[in-house]
């Protein structure tokens, strides 16, 4: 084999196969090793590189596997190479014991970084993020198949530091890996990879922090939020995408990350789409980080400010001028949702004051002519009965009788509290609205009981936590 100094695949195995994960030797001569490693190759050999991967047992020595594929991804540069790469990570995905990778966390990330760099080349991002949904998923199902059979049920008073320490074998951790899927995901911009990223990474519920050991714990937990939010929202699911991105604030820190700003910023826009209200954060951050904040979005708040108004020219014209900003901050995507939701919000604060009104005087208040759907059909009165059609709101029904022109219909607002009174006329319409209520009241208490759940573990870990001990001292 080709050598460089010291630095043989030979010495590499041999040196794992004398110091297994959980032997004095593997922190004393591996792990040394290993940081100091140093490819022996100039370029990418099949042959050199085929019988290293072969000589490892990745059930024993699945570290300098790991190591002998990260070589391999950045020396590859043919399609065929890439796919000997791409094979090796496969097979760690396959057959890697998931105590290996843990061992050395560091060559996870040395491996997330040789796939994000495959992904900058022309095998692109779609590629990467196949493989690494792949590999992530399965390390996720070992580390639930893990968690399932050490549980053991126990008082709520006898849970044991080992359990919550962030390197324990104990339910699902973050690692470098998980992070490079979402990233790769994202700039994959394929639909189909968010939905498989959603279902095997996302909703796979966090145990800890993670196991990581060059970037800080916070950071990683942040950045993975960040982008799983970003990801929720490609595929519509905006109430995940809230959720993600309010964990992104969940621990504490001595100084506001930019990463926190980001996801502000994406809060508040998701705020406005969903729900045409200016962003609260959670009573528990605290202030000065809020100044922070909000000092770095001015222009966000601003545009919140402008739906406290009953007319949608002011924020239409306000989102025009934050183009330039919202391109820069990645954010142009999720005001464009804003714009296409806007419209519910201030037809739903017209009921707040009018039983019924003409739809010519509903576009005259709420200024639906400046909207960009307003073009869509005959005259903006036509398109704004479209529109409301289109909500499927119980709550906003358009009566437009034979003949009648689109200006001329009448639109009804019924306010939801009155529909729960006596029974009479109308029983079927009043129980199934109430029974829409009844079910999202249940669904926003089961969301907020699992986020309660969720922190409730993340406050014991942090418990026992030595950076947020010495983030907190004196």
């Amino acid at each position: 084999m080709s050598t460089v100094g010291t630095y043989t695949y030979e010495n590499l195995v041999s040196t794992a196969n004398a110091a297994l994960v959980g032997t004095p030797a593997f922190h004393s001569s591996l792990v040394p090793l290993l940081k100091s490693w140093r490819t022996p190759l100039g370029e990418f050999n099949t042959e050199v590189l085929g019988n290293a991967l072969s000589m490892v047992d990745l059930e024993k020595t699945g570290v300098a596997y790991v190591q002998i594929t990260v070589d391999a991804l950045n020396l590859a540069l043919t399609a065929e190479q890439m796919d000997t790469a791409f094979a090796a990570v496969l097979r760690i995905s396959r057959e890697a014991e998931l105590g290996q990778l843990e061992a050395y966390p560091e060559g996870m990330w040395r491996l997330a970084q040789a796939l994000e760099s495959v992904g900058r080349s022309a095998v692109g991002h779609v590629r990467v993020c196949e493989v690494l949904v792949e590999l992530v998923g399965r390390m996720n199902l070992q580390m639930i198949a893990t968690r399932d059979h050490t549980e053991k049920p126990r008082g709520k008073n006898t849970v044991r530091p080992e359990q919550l320490a962030a390197n324990a074998s104990h339910g699902v951790r973050l690692t470098h890996l998980h992070i490079e899927c979402l990233r790769q995901c994202l700039l994959a911009q394929r639909r189909d990879l968010y939905v498989r990223v959603m279902q095997n990474v996302i909703q796979v519920q966090l145990d800890a922090f993670g196991h990581l050991l060059v970037l800080p714990r916070a950071r990683a937990f942040m950045e993975y939020h960040l982008y799983a939010g970003m990801v929720c929202v490609g595929i519509d699911e905006l109430d995940w995408a809230s959720r993600m991105w309010m964990l992104v604030f969940a621990l504490p820190a001595k100084h506001t990350s930019a990463i926190q700003v980001a996801a502000y910023k994406r809060l508040m826009l998701l705020k406005l789409a969903t729900e045409g209200k200016k962003l609260q954060l959670p009573t528990f951050f605290a202030n000065l980080h809020t100044r922070v904040l909000d000092n770095n979005a001015l222009s966000y708040a601003a545009l919140a400010d402008m739906f406290a108004s009953k007319s949608m020219g002011a924020a239409a014209i306000k989102i025009h001028d934050m183009q330039g900003q919202l391109e820069r901050d990645e954010n142009w995507a999720l005001a464009a949702l804003v714009v296409r939701m806007m419209p519910r919000h201030f037809i739903k604060r017209v009921g707040n004051a009018y039983a019924s009104i003409s739809v010519a005087q509903l576009a005259s208040i709420t200024e639906f002519g400046v909207h960009p759907l307003a073009s869509r059909a005959s005259d903006p009165h036509a398109a704004l009965v479209l529109y409301i059609q289109e909500m499927n709101d119980d709550s906003v029904v358009v009566v437009q009788g034979p003949g009648v022109l689109a200006r001329d219909a009448v639109v009804n607002f019924s306010d939801i509290r009155a529909t729960m009174g006596p029974i009479g006329d109308g029983t079927a319409a009043h129980i199934q609205t109430e029974q829409q209520w009844a079910e999202l009241i249940e669904n926003k208490v089961q969301q907020v009981d699992e986020l309660h759940q969720y922190l409730t573990k993340l406050d014991r870990h942090l418990a026992l936590s030595k950076e947020y001990i010495s983030a907190h001292r004196g």
